[in-house]
């Protein structure tokens, strides 16, 4: 079974209040947000992916599984492995099911699925290189920078009398 890490995102109570290293602010504002359920630990999903939806060419059971892997996957060095079963149980699905949404993720070139044997040869749950998926949003992430830039300069040349909207990226000024 695969081992999970869960972050702690406070100090011991019994440890002093200046022993207390400083919150970064955004895990204020996420504890602001999502207050004590953050105790189970929690997980970065990138805008880029919920985002770039329609691009990764997937649905809501990929997405589902993506999320899974996700949330197992703390250290870049070390790919997520969980199996099918457990993926199931988390998700409320067949093992089938998974089965389908990983067949999709690699067809789209998302992830790729790397077999693991132990160490009298049988083989145990796969492992799973998200690699792919952080190139693919890597791009879409560019691709909706690039868009924001060019909408807020339009925005400026049109809401600024007399401004001459210089030529950006992607095209001639209008």
């Amino acid at each position: 079974m695969p081992q999970y890490r869960v972050m702690e995102t406070t100090a011991p109570e019994e440890a002093a209040e200046s022993a207390k290293p400083a919150k970064p602010e955004s895990e204020k504002v996420l504890r602001k947000k999502w207050r004590t359920s953050l105790d189970a630990g929690w997980t970065v999903i990138p805008s880029a992916l919920i985002r770039g939806l329609p691009k990764l060419h997937i649905g809501a059971g990929e997405l589902a599984v993506l999320i899974v892997l996700i949330d197992i996957w703390w250290a870049p060095d070390n790919l997520p492995w969980p199996s099918k079963k457990l993926m199931a149980e988390r998700l409320g699905v067949s093992q089938k099911t998974i089965q389908r949404s990983l067949a999709a993720l690699q067809r789209e070139g998302l992830i790729v699925s790397e077999w693991r044997y132990r160490a009298g040869g049988g083989q145990t749950s796969n492992q799973y290189d998200l690699s792919p998926l952080v190139a693919k949003l890597e791009e879409i992430a560019a691709t909706i920078k690039t868009a924001d830039e060019e909408a807020k300069r339009l925005k400026r040349a049109a809401t600024r009398p007399g401004l001459k909207a210089k030529a950006g990226v992607g095209g001639a000024a209008p």
